[in-house]
């Protein structure tokens, strides 16, 4: 795992991921994290595409569109994110991808949440094509 401090949609990748819960409304993705409201404004139909795998799949790493896929950071809406949650996602984001570069928004380290410290344990094991963003 590498750290970077860059833009998640302006630096080169394979596969970008947006910070997503299970919560699913009315058929659509509850899209909260920063990343996954951004997401919804460049990817039409984002929500109701999420909602779909979430519905069907359960509450996992998808790849939701080529090259972007949902990194699932709680347990239910209204939890707070969980490191357990986390380090299935990284688990599950690092076979998805294989190789190729990925990033990652600093997983439920938004204001308020967990400390990066903690959360960067738990996913210290991601080989070093997953960069963790840090945009703050």
């Amino acid at each position: 795992m590498i750290e970077k401090t860059c833009d998640l949609w302006n630096e080169p990748a394979e596969y970008r991921c947006i910070l997503t819960s299970a919560a699913v409304a009315d058929g659509e993705a509850v899209l909260e994290s920063r990343s996954a409201v951004s997401a919804a404004r460049k990817f039409a139909g984002l929500a109701p595409d999420l909602g779909r795998l979430l519905t069907s799949r359960g509450n996992h790493v998808h790849l939701i569109r080529p090259g972007l896929c949902s990194f699932p950071i709680k347990q239910y809406q209204w939890s707070g994110p969980s490191l357990q949650v986390i380090e299935r996602s990284a688990r599950e984001l690092a076979e998805l991808v294989g190789e190729a570069k990925t990033l990652l928004p600093r997983p439920g380290c938004a204001p308020g949440e967990l400390a990066w410290e903690d959360v960067q344990k738990a996913i210290s094991f991601l080989p070093d094509n997953i960069v963790v963003v840090n945009d703050t």
